[in-house]
């Protein structure tokens, strides 16, 4: 299925690559920088293809958000590669290409971060060697999988730096479930891990895109449906962050969370109060609201959304490389 703006990348799209892990095989990519320096030959005192250099400045590991994969995130990896930033991404255990089909929402906590440890080693892995810091990027569920990873991954200390857009610290009051639900929602996980259910999130507040709403509605891979113990625990990571008074605690990374103001999936509030309250001892940390804007700043809004958003992300990387 063709995505829109698709046909507007300026760099190569990379090549998909597979990984097997823990009875899983993973879909997952690797965009290269594109950035060239151009080096002058001194001796013919002229500019060739050969004397460029490609300038890799670091590296950033993006964890998507529920019930996404590699495509919605072609013109974050295209821009980063644009700035000198390399990108890895894969589709995590339960979504994509890594579980299609009837394994959709197969995942549970353990398999989730277990995962990201080994991912996380594959890319420090390549990294170190050359010197080039890997930052961890997590949009949604993502997010809330990026900061408890923050607060306890068993290779927070040697993440560069952490950044999200819509964190799932706590669901906007439109989109959490009725009270009958969240009292069941423990028990469900527990006896009905693997049955799926409709989630029922409204579109209006992902994107504000047309073209990409017809999208969310109509590709099968990115129908908003989640098992019970999927759905129940990147609540529970929100929680933690919340109301956990030890958890937030050991979160030591810098920090940059990007919230839209209109975003009606995840709440901005919890956003600005994690930040502002619950990691105190973090000195270098930033959170930036945009009005207007809805929840996925830096994959399916509109391109003034995008621009805006991405131009304070690559800021902030390049401060912090």
């Amino acid at each position: 299925m063709s995505f829109p703006y698709e046909s507007e990348v300026k760099t190569e799209i990379p090549t998909l690559q597979k990984e097997e892990f823990n009875d899983a095989t993973f879909t997952y990519m690797k965009w290269p920088s594109s950035l060239k320096k151009h080096e002058r030959n001194t001796h013919t005192n002229t500019t060739d293809v050969e004397d460029e250099q490609v300038i890799t400045k670091c590296r950033v590991l993006i964890v998507h958000g529920f019930c996404e994969y590699y495509k919605i995130y072609y013109k974050l990896m295209d821009n980063l590669a644009l700035n000198g930033v390399e990108s890895f991404m894969f589709d995590q255990r339960g979504s994509g290409d890594t579980s299609p089909g009837k394994e959709r929402g197969k995942t549970d906590e353990v398999a989730t971060f277990a995962d990201l440890n080994h991912f996380i080693e594959m890319n420090l892995k390549e990294c170190e060697p050359v010197d080039r810091k890997l930052f961890l990027f997590g949009h949604s569920m993502g997010g809330g999988i990026a900061l408890n990873y923050g607060c306890n991954g068993k290779y927070k200390d040697k993440i560069a730096g952490i950044i999200t857009t819509g964190p799932l610290i706590e669901l906007h009051p439109n989109s959490r479930p009725n009270f009958i639900l969240r009292c069941l929602a423990p028990a469900l996980a527990s006896v009905l891990p693997r049955f799926t259910i409709d989630t029922a999130l409204n579109v209006d507040g992902i994107t504000s895109d047309e073209d990409y709403k017809e999208l969310l509605r109509t590709d099968p891979k990115l129908k908003l449906t989640g098992s019970f113990k999927q759905i129940y625990d990147m609540l529970e990571r929100g929680k933690k962050l919340v109301n956990d008074p030890y958890v937030a605690k050991t979160f030591k990374s810098p920090l940059l969370i990007m919230h839209g103001k209109a975003d009606t999936i995840n709440d901005p509030d919890s956003s600005e109060k994690f930040v502002n309250e619950r990691i105190p001892q973090v000195e270098d940390k930033t959170v930036k609201i945009y009005n207007d804007a809805k929840h996925s700043l830096l994959s399916i809004e509109v391109d003034s959304v995008f621009q805006e958003s991405f131009k304070d992300m690559i800021d902030w990387i390049n401060a912090h490389v």
